[in-house]
């Protein structure tokens, strides 16, 4: 089959590069997705000129880009997922995955790093819990992000109420980011009664709970050994997820970009991003305030309060490691043990 100036033939991309014909096996395929450029003249009025290219990036992490039009590289791309179904596709840049039942887990490929490579897709997940997947969700999950480890940040509690979905050939990691006495939650309470019977200013204890998350000695070292999971973890897609995937899995999904050399700037839009996701979910807890005769300003503004994330909160990450550390890349290499051959191993997998 022909495609701009490439054919696919015998589980070949052939192609013409400087005056030779190469020949590129299909399964050494790491990336493919499209690319679109378009130009305009400064003063707005000139029509704008687009083209598409399709980009492919092998195993050897060298990047091609073939001109062609767009009808050709979505026919191109399924042509070539058809022979590698192992290929990742598409350019999510952080964004929401489709699924029925989970509104926040997210693919962080393609968001860019200070050095210009991008995070693979479908290698890295971050998600709020699995407890209501469905089961189209769970074969998306394992067929198309070859998902292979699931890391839980919440407690044993959370764990036990609501516990994940079981997806075979799936290795699970309980890492607790905080313990029940410190959340506050009991066997008789669980965190809806403790966050509508707290007396106080829930966005201040939600931006006091993120100085816990870099500050305790065991949330820091239940970090670290996150870090070491994924530093370790071969091959498919990681998820690691809380209970809404905002705030125990915001932060150690911060500091995971900040390991991977992320922009801040970038690091704080996908924190954001929750705000977008969640918005159903809130909907959903007010309704159940009104259904419940418990909707009063109070409970309204705290549970509202509790389905959000601000700038703050991470401003307030970001202070108490320079507090507590000097530096991020002290932090990294103090608190969660990350040498420099550590980080240059995480990029190495997670980057191209």
């Amino acid at each position: 089959m022909k495609y701009g100036k490439i054919r696919i033939e015998d589980g070949y991309l052939a192609f013409t590069r400087h005056m030779m014909l190469n020949s590129l096996p299909c399964k050494d395929i790491m990336w493919a997705y499209m690319r679109r450029e378009g130009e305009h003249s400064d003063d707005g009025t000139a029509k704008q000129m687009i083209t598409n290219y399709l980009v492919v990036v092998t195993r050897r992490k060298k990047r091609y880009k073939f001109d062609m039009t767009e009808k050709e590289v979505q026919e191109c791309l399924r042509h070539l997922k058809a022979l590698n179904p192992n290929m990742a596709v598409g350019f999510p840049k952080g964004g929401r995955i489709s699924l029925q039942s989970l509104p926040n887990t997210r693919d962080l490929g393609a968001l860019a790093a200070k050095d210009g490579r991008h995070i693979l897709p479908r290698k890295l997940i971050r998600s709020g819990s699995l407890y209501h997947a469905s089961m189209a969700d769970r074969r998306l999950l394992a067929e198309d992000y070859h998902l292979k480890t699931v890391i839980d940040f919440r407690s044993g509690i959370e764990r036990k109420e609501r516990p994940d979905a079981i997806l075979k050939g799936v290795e699970y990691y309980h890492i607790p980011v905080l313990d029940e006495e410190t959340m506050g939650i009991s066997r008789e309470k669980g965190a809806l009664e403790v966050l509508l019977d707290f007396q106080g200013d829930v966005e201040k204890l939600m931006e006091h709970q993120y100085e816990i998350f870099v500050r305790d000695r065991f949330s820091v070292k239940q970090y670290a050994r996150f870090m070491d999971v994924l530093l370790h973890h071969e091959e498919g897609g990681a998820l690691w997820h809380c209970t809404a995937g905002k705030d125990r899995a915001g932060v150690g999904t911060a500091l995971l970009l900040c390991a991977l050399g992320i922009p801040k700037d970038t690091i704080l839009e996908d924190f954001m991003r929750s705000n977008v996701y969640l918005d159903g979910e809130l909907e959903y807890m007010l309704r159940y305030l009104e259904s419940k005769k418990m909707d009063s300003l109070e409970n309204v503004q705290k549970i509202s309060a509790f389905f959000k994330v601000k700038e703050e909160y991470l401003d307030r990450v970001f202070k108490t490691i320079q507090s507590e550390y000097g530096t991020v890349d002290r932090f990294l290499r103090r608190g969660l043990y990350l040498t420099q051959k550590s980080l240059e191993d995480l990029r190495e997998k997670y980057l191209i």
